[in-house]
């Protein structure tokens, strides 16, 4: 008769183990299901809103550093593209948020010591500027 020692699952534990590992990823599964048919029935406007407003919030705890800059760029290049499916609220307080984050970066970058050491995990150089909007600089021909 075998006895099972401590560290190892005789077949009836090995068997329950795996009964609950299958039950917990068919669990896993269902939720995973659930959530992608929430996330499938959001509007973009939504989506889109809660995107770059994670983006902003998120520049706004790093004003100051380079990837603030990178972070404020990204939403303005992303606005500008998906303006035309944005209600005009959303686009609105976008804008704001927008302009006063930038004034926020300026005077951080000015305040912040020349030559000093960038902080932990920010970018190794400043970002480049984005490319102008399309269409900006282009005459009614």
């Amino acid at each position: 008769m075998g006895t099972a020692e401590p560290g190892n699952a005789g077949p009836e534990e090995e068997q329950s183990s795996e009964s609950s590992e299958s039950s917990e990823s068919s669990e896993d599964a269902r939720a995973y299901a659930a959530y992608a048919q929430r996330l499938r029935s959001l509007p973009a406007d939504q989506v889109l809103g809660d995107f770059l407003f994670s983006l902003l919030n998120t520049a706004q705890v790093k004003l100051g550093r380079r990837d603030a800059r990178l972070l404020i760029d990204v939403v303005a290049v992303a606005h500008d593209h998906a303006r035309a499916y944005l209600p005009g609220e959303l686009t609105t307080q976008i804008e704001q948020a927008l302009g006063q984050l930038r004034m926020g970066q300026v005077n951080a970058e000015n305040h912040a010591p020349r030559g000093g050491q960038p902080e932990e995990n920010d970018l190794s150089k400043p970002p480049a500027p984005p490319p102008p909007p399309a269409g900006a600089g282009q005459g009614l021909g």
